[in-house]
């Protein structure tokens, strides 16, 4: 059984194909697994981590995450009183960019994370792995199945309208902001486009091609590259 890597628009329905896809083929599917190891790995919350994902990216937090400790500019101003009573010294105040990673993440620490972890289970098998760059991390693996979901936007915005009890302005709004973080995420981390159609092995549009039909075609193509 290939690898296999799920990339989808928001509303597109990659997260349902997905875990589908993984118990009717009898593996794991792993999405927000990632991020637990993730938070084990460098040792923090996994709230954290969840700063970096797709549907939180910020091209600007990414980038400063690695020159200042954003933490540290959250908390309140101490007193000069204050300051001489602490007892213990974070090097972390003084020093913003660390080569550790215990207790520590910014931008640059998670996508090393995501590649070591992504890159790992691209050496094994029986895994469907969701979003986070998969197709372009293990774009050189012959043993991976790259998958691509789509769909109109009007579709889209019609599904998170319906499952989030929203106005459809708000759900364009909404779709609209996702879709931009999406994009960012993956020219920020990786460098490319997740609407470049040559990364992957098949594109379906589920606003064409029924849902249940493109799970009989991924789990065809799945079963035949065994």
């Amino acid at each position: 059984m290939p690898v296999i890597t799920i990339s989808s628009q928001y509303g597109a329905g990659g997260p349902k194909l997905g875990r589908e896809l993984a118990k009717r083929l009898g593996i794991d599917y792993l999405d927000k697994e990632i991020i637990h190891k993730v938070a084990l790995e460098v040792n923090v919350p996994d709230s954290e981590v969840e700063e970096y994902e797709p549907e939180h990216h910020s091209k600007y937090k990414s980038f400063f995450s690695t020159i200042f400790d954003l933490d540290a500019l959250r908390k309140k101003a101490k007193t000069l009183e204050e300051a001489q009573e602490e007892s213990h010294f974070d090097e972390r105040e003084e020093i913003p960019y660390q080569f550790h990673v215990d207790g520590w993440i910014d931008s640059e620490i998670y996508k090393q994370m995501i590649v070591k972890i992504v890159s790992a289970l691209g050496t094994r098998r029986n895994v469907v792995i969701a979003g986070r760059g998969g197709q372009h991390i293990l774009k050189d693996n012959p043993r991976t199945l790259h998958i691509r979901l789509v769909a109109d936007f009007d579709d889209r915005v019609a599904w998170v309208a319906k499952k989030r009890s929203i106005t459809i302005d708000e759900a364009e709004e909404y779709v609209s902001t996702l879709d931009a973080r999406s994009r960012d995420y993956l020219r920020f981390y990786f460098d490319c486009d997740p609407d470049q159609a040559t990364q992957y092995d098949i594109v379906l549009n589920t606003s064409r091609v029924p849902p249940e039909k493109c799970l009989e075609i991924v789990e065809d193509l799945a079963r035949r590259l065994m």
